[in-house]
């Protein structure tokens, strides 16, 4: 859409398409600002005789061109009242057909009127410079937009909802308490409570507490980041097991092509894929020979650096053949990474013995989908074992995880101050450094990146 764009002012009234650009079979246009009922009003006729809008009430009616008087599109519009709005601020809602010429001419009448084009995220922003949320939680907003997994819009929602907000909070708090009696040591000298303990005592203790639960946000939240960006899966074996049979079956279409002469795959395949609402990273690898030369060496030095980078090695196992140096090859060149042994061609006559190597295997037919079942459930158990005691709240941004890490630094200096003055100057700087998460510590810039990766009409 071509609009012609005024320069930006906070207290504008601004209006953008709500929804994916292209043809639907709806689209919604937001308006927002002191000036966006009246202005709407302008070119909305509604279907009945009303006047007077109520907040939250739909109407329908038509969107007249002010030119030639001829309608435009006949829409449903929505009032919101501040502060009872998305924004906080008067919202008004069109709801037309979703042609992106009706979507472009509807914007280009109001901002005739005097609306302006919004910015990137500046509804979203709005709502955080008036209170509606906080700086966690806009950013959440985006996760919820953009989520590349189920695991992922599930944290992405209990962010938006506040609970990491809430954890915040709580450290905050805590952190003030702190900061209180720290205080007053330096004005009253060191006191003791009822239970005999000094004040000095008493805060060093609280600290320490506090450090704790710190440390296990920061050590669970390597999780969090990794299921955003998604679990690296390799699945490895030597030369026609069935690794392309296998990947396929876990991609869902004829991905790698598949043949019964060894040493097909020569490079390695990757597909992004959700098993168990988790995003998986797959990647179908070259046979593995423990005397590779020419191509085969090529390809296999690509799978040793993938094996190093891998979170989870689906190690594959003919059942058909008995195992063989090269089998035993690769469970030596793979031992040290977390593995799944599975056994393949369970559908043929088995004569693969069991071993200490297979004493835990899955056998499965990447053919038929025999248990297929079965290594999905264990291939999100793998990469997740351990239930985060908070997951409503792990992290999954970088910019989190740095601000924890750095709040965490300045706990440790506390403890480790001289004196009460030094520890004070430390709390203040650990709750400085805590506000840049929900935006209490308003950072100029950080504000224009992250808002820099909406889409405008968020």
């Amino acid at each position: 859409m071509d609009h012609q764009q005024t320069k930006p002012n906070p207290n504008d009234t601004i209006v953008a398409c709500a929804t994916p650009e292209g043809y639907s079979s709806i689209g919604v246009i937001r308006v927002s600002g002191d000036r966006a009922e009246a202005i709407v009003q302008r070119i909305f006729k509604p279907g009945h005789s009303e006047t007077i809008f109520e907040s939250h009430r739909a109407y329908f009616g038509d969107i007249i061109d002010q030119a030639s008087g001829k309608v435009i599109d006949k829409v449903i519009t929505t009032f919101h009242k501040k502060p009872y709005s998305y924004t906080g601020e008067d919202v008004v809602e069109i709801s037309c057909h979703g042609n992106p010429l009706i979507i472009d001419r509807i914007i280009n009448e109001l901002i005739a009127q005097g609306i302006r084009l919004a910015d990137r995220g500046e509804f979203t922003k709005r709502a955080l410079l008036n209170g509606k949320i906080d700086l966690l939680q806009a950013e959440a907003v985006l996760d919820t937009v953009y989520s590349p997994c189920e695991e992922v819009r599930k944290l992405a929602i209990a962010q938006y909802e506040g609970k990491l907000s809430d954890t915040v909070r709580h450290i905050r708090r805590k952190l003030e308490d702190i900061l209180v009696i720290t205080e007053a040591q330096i004005d009253f000298g060191d006191e003791e409570d009822v239970q005999g303990r000094t004040q000095t005592a008493r805060s060093m203790d609280d600290l320490r507490s506090l450090k704790a639960e710190i440390e296990t946000i920061v050590q669970y939240a390597e999780i969090g980041i990794k299921m955003k960006k998604g679990y690296r899966v390799l699945i490895m074996g030597r030369a026609n097991v069935g690794k392309s049979t296998l990947f396929n079956r876990l991609v869902g279409y004829e991905r790698a092509l598949i043949h019964p002469d060894p040493g097909t795959t020569r490079d390695f395949l990757e597909e992004h894929i959700e098993i168990s609402g988790l995003l998986i990273r797959l990647f179908d690898t070259a046979g593995i020979l423990n005397k590779p030369h020419g191509p085969d060496k090529l390809a296999q030095e690509r799978s040793g650096q993938l094996i190093e980078q891998s979170d989870l090695i689906v190690l594959l196992f003919d059942g058909s053949e008995p195992m063989n140096e090269q089998d035993v090859y690769l469970y030596n060149l793979t031992k040290e990474k977390k593995t799944i042994a599975v056994v393949n061609k369970v559908d043929l006559n088995m004569q693969l013995n069991e071993s200490d190597i297979l004493s835990d295997s899955l056998k499965i037919s990447a053919k038929t989908g025999k248990n297929m079942d079965m290594l999905l459930v264990r291939i999100k158990t793998s990469l997740m074992p351990v239930v985060c005691p908070s997951d409503n709240c792990l992290i999954t941004k970088q910019r989190h995880m740095h601000v924890f890490r750095e709040v965490l630094a300045c706990v440790q200096r506390s403890l480790e101050a001289r004196n009460e003055e030094m520890t004070a100057f430390e709390v203040k700087s650990a709750l400085h450094t805590l506000g840049t998460l929900t935006g209490e510590t308003l950072d100029a810039n950080v504000l224009d990146r992250i808002f820099e990766e909406f889409c405008i009409g968020k």
